[in-house]
């Protein structure tokens, strides 16, 4: 199949350069900066911008916790949404979840699907990435019908990290869209296949130094140790306005991440020299799975400036995790940074564990608002969570069960034309993620709980655009090891903060985008006042800042220059203080890192093209990137990506 996809997207690459071109563009107009209304994170395409992402806002993850939405419909993320199928996503916290219902504390991601095409056309690219790797793109647009429409496409990746690992795979996808009368109906399906995974080998930190970073592209992991896994999504999201102010919105999916082969390749450092415990943990067969889905009804009305709206509805979750039953190796003791080639041994798994989980919410909600003078968004939920979780080795099974009342509520107050107020509070029923690679109950599904978050902010206009400055509190369990290895709640994690973003778009040619986050993350309870904590949670910097800067010259009719500076202060590497450093947490140092690009538009006969270049990281700076307490890997260094798009 892998054979059959490559094939096809060379031959398609070579018959449409004779195919006449629609007067529109597509994918080759995509600009994530100069498109996004803010610098809280959003993403179109290949191309990424602002502070925060599907995986880290506000320090925490809206895909672990989640709160996914695809086309405003509740969605349970499992492995990543197809570029396929999605246009982009936006990190929704602040002012910008002020028009959703059923806010989330911990932030909404929100996914949106490729719209209805105007005409029929085709998209090809090919991006030349880090290290040699590549992703080859085809996507179709094809109208059908009157209201009927096919969107689809192909892709073949190799993609290459710093250091070493990298991942091969190909996918394929398809999305049939039809309106009638007030209806419209949009079926999806999508498959990848990841044929081949090679892990990033993590370092286990366990005293109070870092190792010396390995060079660059030196993979410590095996020649054999290829990882092979799936990732299939199918669904649908239906829109109908059964009258002029009544209208349902809603949608099922059914997400696929099994793993068919999974490797961990561990160095456990026993002293400042380098010298290592080199552990290797193989995973039998592992399914995971989720049904997800919400159906809601919405009432409408405008009289003169007074808009307001009443939601009610429903979402569901049900979630399989499998994990355990690995084959655990010892291949002796290693100076870390050096390879340690070891013959594929004969694995012998035993039984996986089996978790279980189903969730859902019965909902109400209200959103009013008053030209000029501000808005209301409340909304409370029920919810009922049950989860069983049998243990492959014993079989015994352990149960949990929570019925919170969930709500949010927020106000938001227009003091001029140029200046909002906001203020509001959620408390919310949120996934905490699995256990990491490194915890005996490894991929190990961990329990929903209960997080609040209260918020408050200003919006004001500046030239071309607007500034917001929010304030935050987060609180959450805390996850990290135990005495015996096991990845559990140990206490309460708290994330205060402030968070700024700055959007300018000065005419055609000058696109500005800032932000940063300063936080304060604590952790509190019985275990950090025995000092067996410390007081900051693993991972988390107290500072992040990005700036992208885009500027459209008349050199060749419109050369672009880009520029993007990111900063990512110190982060705790583990969560137990060090005797050796006074009781304080070892500390990865901050560092920043400078992009710089190049990107034109322009055409090849009436076909739209563009190219983008960008040098990352271009001074080298080195650091490393903490996934886990106590567990790091080197993070990205120089390197160049080439992509060319064109629109047929």
């Amino acid at each position: 199949m892998e054979n059959l996809v490559r094939r096809l997207l060379a031959t398609s690459m070579l018959a449409l350069l004779a195919v006449p071109a629609p007067a529109w563009a597509q994918r080759a107009a995509e600009n994530a900066v100069a498109t996004a209304d803010d610098a809280f994170g959003s993403s179109v395409g290949l191309e990424q911008t602002g502070i925060y992402s599907e995986s880290d806002t506000r320090g925490f993850s809206p895909t672990k916790a989640g709160n996914g939405r695809i086309d405003g419909v509740y969605y349970d993320p499992v492995g990543a949404l197809s570029a396929r199928l999605r246009n982009g996503n936006a990190v929704r916290v602040g002012f910008a979840a002020e028009i959703h219902p059923f806010q989330a504390p911990t932030g909404i991601i929100e996914y949106r699907l490729r719209p209805f095409p105007a005409e029929a056309g085709v998209s090809l690219g090919y991006n030349f990435m880090a290290f040699g790797g590549y992703i080859r793109e085809f996507d179709l647009r094809m109208p059908l019908a009157r209201g009927v429409a096919f969107i689809g496409g192909m892709a073949q990746s190799d993609l290459r990290q710093s250091d070493g690992a990298s991942n091969q795979a190909w996918g394929a996808t398809g999305r049939l869209i039809a309106r009638f009368g007030g209806v419209e109906v949009a079926p999806f399906v999508s498959h990848s296949v990841f044929t081949t995974n090679y892990a990033h080998p993590l370092a286990i930190v366990t005293g109070a130094y870092l190792p010396e970073r390995p060079k660059v592209r030196r993979y410590l992991g095996q020649d054999w140790a290829k990882g092979r896994y799936d990732n299939h999504q199918m669904g649908g999201v239906i829109k109908a306005a059964i009258t002029d102010h009544l209208g349902l919105r809603g949608g099922i999916f059914h997400a696929v991440g099994d793993k068919h082969r999974n490797y961990s390749e561990l160095f456990t450092l026993q002293s400042p020299t380098g010298l290592a415990r080199h552990l290797f943990i193989a995973d039998p067969q592992q399914d995971l799975h989720s049904t997800s889905g919400e159906v809601r009804l919405a009432y409408h009305k405008r009289t003169g400036k007074f808009a307001h709206g009443i939601f009610a509805g429903f979402r569901a979750r049900d979630r399989l995790t499998e994990s355990g039953g690995s084959d655990r190796r010892d291949f002796g003791t290693v100076v870390y940074g050096e390879r340690d080639p070891e013959t594929k041994p004969t694995f012998q798994f035993s039984r996986v564990n089996v978790g279980r989980l189903r969730q859902s919410a019965l909902m109400l909600g209200y959103i009013a608002r008053i030209d000029d003078v501000g808005s209301i968004n409340v909304g409370i939920q029920k919810a009922r969570y049950r989860a069983r979780f049998r243990d492959g080795l014993t079989g015994a099974v352990t149960l949990s069960r929570d019925d919170p009342w969930l709500y949010n509520a927020t106000l938001a107050f227009q003091a001029s034309r140029s200046l909002d107020f906001y203020a509001g509070m959620q408390k919310g029923l949120e996934d905490s993620g699995v256990a990491p690679d490194t915890a005996r109950n490894r991929n190990e599904q961990l329990p929903a709980t209960r997080t609040r978050q209260y918020e408050g902010g200003v919006r004001f206009a500046i030239p071309g655009g607007r500034m917001v400055v929010n304030a935050f509190e987060i609180t959450k369990p805390y996850f990290t090891f135990d005495a015996t290895n096991a990845f559990t709640q140990v206490g309460k994690v708290r994330h205060r903060g402030l968070e700024a973003s700055l959007a300018s778009h000065l005419g055609k040619r000058f696109s500005l985008l800032g932000g940063a986050v300063l936080m304060q993350p604590r952790v509190t309870g019985s275990a950090r006042q025995l000092g067996l904590l410390g007081k900051r949670p693993a991972g988390t910097p107290s500072l992040y800042a990005k700036v992208d800067a885009n500027y459209r010259t008349d050199i060749f009719g419109g050369l672009t220059p880009t520029a993007s500076l990111t900063y990512t202060g110190k982060r705790a590497v583990g969560s137990r203080p060090q005797p050796e450093l006074g009781g304080g947490q070892l500390m990865v140092r901050g560092y920043a890192a400078l992009d710089l690009g190049l990107r034109q538009s322009f055409k090849v006969g009436k076909v739209p093209a563009s190219f983008r270049f960008i040098a990352y990281n271009v001074f080298d700076a080195a650091s490393w990137k903490v996934v886990a307490p106590n567990s790091i890997y080197m993070d990205e260094r120089r390197r160049y990506n080439l992509s060319v798009t064109a629109d047929f």
